[in-house]
């Protein structure tokens, strides 16, 4: 077989891997986190997307009883969208519901695809409103997380779409200025 032709499955296979990595809306790297923040007139949302390893230190199923008590406690401080994210105290928003997807730290857990595990959160916060919102702190999230070095955020709303960046030992991120 010439040369070419034996190097298409090779191809098509990274071509699919770097698609696979596309849609996944951002690349798998340890300290760093995804933010995606909607701004409506009277509600925020976002969408965190971590690596396990930069809430644990490990992307597998918890192995110990302290590995176990380590799981609980960061599903815990996910689940505290509040304490992780502080908005303008003049938007009077509260937290609205808040989700967690961690495959890894459940039960009977399998293998996480490719050794690598995501942690996904979404919170919503119900606002009096969101008129003038540019920046929302993230002090609680790198105090409860502190393998956490950088956030990477993407922001859309009525004052557009912004990208927006947080490296430690910065705490608040800013958009749109």
């Amino acid at each position: 077989m010439p040369a070419p032709i034996r190097l298409l499955p090779l191809l098509l296979a990274a071509l699919t891997a770097s698609a696979a990595q596309a849609q996944a809306g951002h690349a798998h790297v340890h300290g760093e986190a995804a933010l995606e923040i909607v701004v409506e007139p009277r509600s925020v949302s976002l969408r965190l997307e971590i690596p396990q390893d930069s809430l644990l230190g490990h992307e597998r199923a918890p192995r110990t009883a302290a590995e176990r008590q380590a799981a609980a406690a960061a599903l815990q401080a996910l689940q505290d969208g509040a304490r992780l994210f502080t908005l303008s105290a003049a938007l009077k928003c509260q937290l609205g519901s808040a989700e967690v997807d961690a495959p890894q730290l459940q039960p009977g857990a399998a293998p996480a695809a490719g050794g690598h595990a995501e942690v996904e959160a979404r919170y919503r916060f119900d606002c009096a409103r969101t008129d003038g919102l540019r920046s929302i702190d993230l002090g609680g999230l790198l105090d409860a997380f502190p393998r956490i070095q950088r956030i990477g955020a993407q922001v859309a709303g009525g004052a557009g779409q912004h990208k927006a960046q947080l490296r430690r030992p910065a705490r608040s991120l800013a958009w749109g200025r």
